[in-house]
């Protein structure tokens, strides 16, 4: 099974190439990576998220509002490293430099290590509280079961 690592390990891989279309496969992989670790995160803690587009905006919303600090960052960094990745696959006429694809890719690493030290208690719980009541008082959409 692949995880979100893997994209990353790839990621990685890609920014050292020498190309232009490296560094952009490499911001995409970067993203996806991310991207991975947040859903894994909060199918781990019991939230159903949906599929398709509407994961992109369900995951860094919920945790830009779970009540810990670094893992709000992670989730606005999330919501940026998107908007990155979708300059990199589709504004083709905008040159993507090296030193950008690699502030890209350190992100992810950041944004999944952030997420990965939220597993552990008590923070795990804190996180899942805040965002049960984030969805229940703000959003009105319960994604969360038991």
């Amino acid at each position: 099974m692949i995880v979100g690592q893997d994209f990353l390990d790839l990621a990685k891989k890609w920014v050292a190439e020498p190309t232009e279309a490296e560094w952009r496969c490499a911001v995409s992989r970067a993203y996806y990576a991310a991207f991975h670790e947040a859903k894994q995160l909060l199918s781990d803690l019991g939230f159903q998220v949906p599929r398709g587009d509407r994961a992109h905006a369900y995951l860094w919303r919920r945790l830009c509002n779970c009540s810990e600090a670094r893992v709000q960052i992670a989730g606005s960094d999330l919501n940026s490293l998107r908007g990155d990745r979708n300059k990199a696959d589709y504004e083709l006429e905008h040159t993507l430099v090296h030193r950008q694809a690699l502030l890209q890719v350190a992100c992810a690493e950041r944004i999944m290590q952030s997420l990965r030290a939220a597993t552990q208690e008590p923070a795990q719980s804190k996180i899942r509280e805040a965002m049960k009541v984030y969805e229940r008082d703000v959003l009105k959409d319960v994604s969360w079961r038991p």
